[in-house]
């Protein structure tokens, strides 16, 4: 093999690790939108369930009050929803934005959020389903 044959095959090799980041950043796009769309449908259900429980409440006699907080909690899950779709997008511009550049470097906080987030709101319902 000929420098000239190798430096062509350094470069092919280089440019196809920039499209498998690429693609790799591609499919975690797609597992925000997937997360996305799961928070917003249960949001939908709840909210939905709801109208349920008010109905329940007023037929069964004796029965347990109706969680007045049901359909919020619905809406607010939607509302959540729509905000990781957005914390999707903007991740997958400001990640392919590095890539191109060659600057990428993996953030723990962009880890370690949204983990946060999802185990204080896990708490909330928690304290709100035992309550």
């Amino acid at each position: 093999m000929t420098d000239r044959h190798i430096e062509g095959l350094k470069k092919q090799q280089a440019e196809l690790h920039h499209v498998s980041e690429h693609l790799a950043n591609e499919r975690t796009i797609l597992a925000w939108v997937r997360t996305a769309v799961a928070v917003m449908t249960l949001g939908i259900a709840i909210n939905r369930f709801s109208l349920f429980l008010v109905e329940f409440a007023r037929t069964v006699p004796g029965g347990r009050t109706a969680n007045v907080h049901a359909e919020e909690a619905g809406i607010g899950l939607v509302i959540v929803g729509v905000l990781v779709m957005l914390g999707g997008i903007w991740h997958y511009l400001d990640v392919a934005r590095a890539i191109d550049e060659g600057n990428y470097r993996s953030s723990r906080m962009r880890i370690v959020v949204p983990a946060l987030i999802v185990v204080l709101l896990g708490s909330a319902s928690l304290v709100w389903l035992l309550w």
